[in-house]
């Protein structure tokens, strides 16, 4: 018995010595790329996203959040939406399912599940190289017939290539 108690002692040791000597590669600041952002306002209130989510499927989107992360996405989101070949240039925004720049606004906090932008604009200023960036306006309005305007809208976050 004394072995046994000695040996899983030792386990112990061992396996904590091992486990104190591993590193991590996160970064425990909440901000893996600070970089990358999406900035706007809504009624005077501002909004400041870092660590942009870039996706590409049949378009581009740029997905941004108040939460940790993806798994952890807050009560506020919003997503850019653009054609994948995309240009320098102002775009409208449309609420339609064929319009080729779409806004999306969540927000526990304001009433809003997943609601499209019916109209504004979208700014490009850099489409190639590392990243994409640009400019946007909104005008959303919920099931409830609550609408908000989101104003001063900036974004930089990386391109697909």
């Amino acid at each position: 018995m004394k072995i046994l108690k000695f040996n899983l002692l030792s386990l112990i040791v061992i396996l904590g010595l091992v486990l104190s000597s591993c590193s991590s590669d996160d970064d425990s600041s909440g901000n893996q790329n600070p970089d990358t952002y999406i900035k706007f306002t809504i009624d005077g209130t501002a909004y400041n996203f870092t660590d942009i989510l870039t996706a590409e499927s049949g378009v581009i989107t740029l997905n941004g959040n108040n939460g940790a992360g993806l798994t952890d996405p807050g009560d506020t989101q919003i997503a850019l939406w653009m054609p994948l070949a995309i240009s320098n240039g102002a775009f409208d925004v449309e609420d339609s399912f064929t319009a080729e720049y779409q806004v999306s606004f969540t927000s526990d906090a304001l009433n809003f599940d997943f609601d499209f932008a019916e109209s504004g604009t979208m700014n490009l200023t850099q489409t190639t190289g590392e990243y994409i960036e640009g400019t946007f306006t909104a005008t959303v309005t919920n099931d409830d017939d609550t609408t908000i305007t989101i104003e001063n809208g900036e974004f930089k976050a990386y391109g697909i290539e």
